[in-house]
């Protein structure tokens, strides 16, 4: 039936996204409020955050709403309202195609696994160069769920 509530709601697919540490600064001190992609998942999702090349590790957990799909310009529309002077920057960045403009919910920050204990515990670890869902992947997704013991929610929109 239409328009009436589900008692069991479907658990967000979960991801491991790779991110650089200025854009993963910028959503925590709140100046970034979306991730931008050129593709992703249509619905909400979370995401255990890698930071590339400074770091080399797993820092966060992230809740993702859901994304805001379009055009390059409707998303360089977005992203020009945060961060002013990036619109062209955007459009050349989404290749005139469509775009994701994810917005952030909530950072949690976790335990951090550097990328050498992720390729000790897993010798088949590859870093995502964008994402890759982990709920393909359970034994990995139950090692990052342990770390999550040790968490602290530094941002909730």
């Amino acid at each position: 039936m239409y328009g009436q509530l589900s008692f069991f709601e479907k658990k967000a697919t979960c991801v491991l996204m790779s991110l650089r540490e200025e854009y993963y600064e910028a959503m925590l001190n709140g100046r970034k409020h979306y991730e931008y992609r050129t593709r992703y998942l249509k619905e909400q999702s979370e995401a255990y955050i890698y930071i590339s090349k400074t770091k080399k590790c797993i820092v966060a957990k992230i809740k993702f709403g859901e994304p805001i799909i379009g055009d390059a310009k409707t998303i360089a529309t977005i992203a020009e309202r945060e961060e002013p002077g990036c619109y062209q920057a955007m459009i050349e960045y989404l290749n005139n195609n469509v775009g994701y403009a994810i917005p952030v919910e909530e950072i949690t920050s976790i335990e951090e696994v550097p990328l050498f204990e992720l390729q000790q515990q897993f010798p088949k670890f590859v870093v995502p160069q964008s994402y890759y869902i982990l709920d393909k992947k359970p034994k990995l997704l139950a090692f990052l769920e342990s770390k999550e013991k040790v968490k602290t929610c530094v941002r909730k929109r």
